[in-house]
């Protein structure tokens, strides 16, 4: 009996500093979707945005991506492709039902590639071109969190170019508004990349100096004292499976980058304890994640983050909505699969919910109209 497999594409990579996670994750998915369901292909995007085939190399019972020279052109128009070219020559189409993308960061979470896959008029797996835009964008995302109500830390935008004409005026806001100690990150980035706690006036111009290397946008947050690190992992799209939270216990002073994918120490716990004996704080972490979730217009998949403690500003703990990723990490240590996994869904049938979940959207945005009458 002949099965026809479902043509899988991850594209992974990217010219963003998250480069190395994405190529970690999509191994992780690599080793996890089930090969006898899935006929799985693989995009590599080089550091400077170039599209490569990746063949799949085999060692033992685990398998890794390796990007050939082979480059991969986008073909728009009567006849949408995926065209692999050798050589200057074309080698062969690319057949792919859907596409999983697991960019991390600029290029893959904010929306371009979502964009392009819709061009393509292909199913793709997570959010679409304006809720992931939106959630990369820590501003806009703090701003909505502020419109429906749920409690962020207080923050202070920074541009480029104001930044080069009210510097004293910027810090003095800061300063006064949400106070010392206080953390600088870069408005569009992920996996804790050019983030950095403020203790002094000295330092904090320094280090917005330095988050503006990542990014044309820069926020100041107020600091959460001592902070409970929560997660959350959401999937679906209509109909949502929501994790119980998940306490992170970072290495260092916070969960910064190197605690994260560098020295092995941090640790998770899952779920997190305090809410067995905390109703209320459960019900407020779950009900704001599906509010956020929704009204934002995710789909298929996302973890939500909060911070629960303390402010200079709110000397009682409280929680904190902090950020929505929209193509949260996928290595074996990350959390959105853990959780997911504590609630009964392991990593290979969470990866075919979400094939599942794209293949389902794109049926129902088909029957959309394109013309007027």
């Amino acid at each position: 009996m002949v099965i026809n497999m479902l043509r899988i594409c991850i594209i992974y990579g990217g010219n963003s500093v998250e480069h190395e996670i994405s190529i970690i994750s999509a191994n992780s998915i690599l080793n996890n979707l089930d090969q006898k369901k899935y006929k799985i292909i693989g995009i590599y995007i080089t550091k400077n945005g170039s599209f490569r085939e990746a063949r799949i190399s085999k060692s033992g019972l685990s398998h890794k991506f390796v990007a050939t020279g082979k480059k991969i052109i986008f073909s728009i128009g009567e006849k949408n492709s995926v065209i692999v070219k050798d050589k200057g020559q074309i080698d062969r189409k690319l057949n792919v039902d859907v596409f999983f993308p697991i960019v991390h960061g600029t290029g893959g979470e904010d929306g371009s590639i979502q964009g392009l896959l819709k061009l393509l008029d292909k199913p793709f797996v997570g959010s679409d071109i304006t809720s992931s835009a939106i959630c990369i964008d820590k501003v806009i995302t703090k701003r909505i969190f502020q419109n429906l109500s749920i409690r962020t830390t207080s923050f202070v935008e920074i541009t480029s170019p104001s930044w080069k004409t009210k510097r004293k005026e910027i810090v003095r806001t800061i300063v006064l508004k949400i106070k010392l100690p206080c953390f600088i990150k870069a408005a569009n980035l992920g996996s804790s990349v050019g983030v950095y706690k403020v203790k002094s006036k000295k330092d904090l111009i320094s280090k917005i100096g330095k988050a503006f290397n990542y990014s044309e946008k820069v926020i100041a947050e107020e600091a959460v004292i001592n902070p409970n690190e929560i997660e959350v992992s959401i999937l679906g799209n209509e109909k949502l499976k929501v994790s119980k939270p998940g306490l992170v216990i970072p290495s260092s002073e916070f969960y910064d980058y190197n605690a994260k994918y560098i020295d092995g120490k941090s640790k998770l716990e899952i779920p997190w304890k305090k809410i067995n004996n905390d109703r209320k704080l459960s019900n407020e972490i779950k009900n704001n994640s599906i509010l956020a979730y929704e009204k934002i217009g995710c789909e298929g998949m996302a973890r939500i983050d909060f911070l629960y403690g303390k402010t200079k500003n709110l000397q009682s703990n409280r929680l904190y909505a902090s950020e929505i990723n929209t193509i949260p990490g996928f290595t074996p240590i990350s959390m959105y699969p853990k959780l997911l996994e504590e609630i009964g869904l392991n990593y290979k049938k969470l990866l075919n919910e979400l094939i599942t979940l794209a293949l389902q959207r794109y049926k129902r945005e088909k029957r959309l109209k394109t013309k007027f009458l």
